[in-house]
């Protein structure tokens, strides 16, 4: 079996006109964020044995405090390819990524990742596929199980969709409070 999981980049700072969308940071919501869902993560069932991350400065900054989190057992594969992918592309990455990862965690953004993910859902009616093609906030979080021993089988299958979170539900969930 092997497990896909997709997270979207946290949000970003849109205070500056003159940065190139590329060199965006993240913002103080997006900061937390993205913390938040390093440790959650890092604490799931979840938990990756590879990262293909976007090199966009968001994407880089959502994956700092993952990468903390998981420590150095986790390699982190930093992909240009990955910078506003659309399915196609997103899915020749996860086709190269090397078969000894049995969870492969791909950092990147909409609207290409909302897209892979409806590609690749078995069911499209599912509950949770259809939160997916709802929309993927920034920090969304879903993960998907294939049937398959090669990640480059993965690429030409449907998976479950196991699990979709958004940073301030889960984060809601851990502190009690109501959504």
């Amino acid at each position: 079996m092997k497990r896909l999981c997709l997270l979207r980049h946290a949000k970003s700072d849109w205070g500056d006109p003159s940065k190139d969308d590329f060199d965006r940071p993240l913002n103080t919501r997006g900061e937390k964020a993205a913390a938040f869902m390093a440790g959650w993560i890092a604490r799931s069932p979840y938990r990756p044995d590879l990262i293909l991350c976007s090199t966009a400065v968001r994407a880089l900054a959502t994956c700092a405090p993952l990468r903390d989190a998981l420590g150095d057992s986790v390699p982190v594969i930093y992909r240009d390819e990955l910078y506003h992918a659309m399915p196609d592309e997103m899915l020749e990455e996860i086709r190269n990524a090397p078969d000894d990862a049995k969870t492969l965690l791909v950092v990147a953004h909409n609207p290409g990742l909302v897209l892979l993910a409806m590609a690749l859902a078995e069911d499209p009616d599912d509950e949770t596929a259809l939160r997916v093609a709802y929309g993927v906030p920034t920090g969304g979080f879903i993960v998907f199980e294939f049937d398959a021993d090669r990640w480059e089988q993965v690429a030409n299958a449907k998976g479950r969709t196991v699990f979709f979170g958004r940073p301030r539900d889960l984060m809601a969930d851990v502190s009690g409070e109501k959504r």
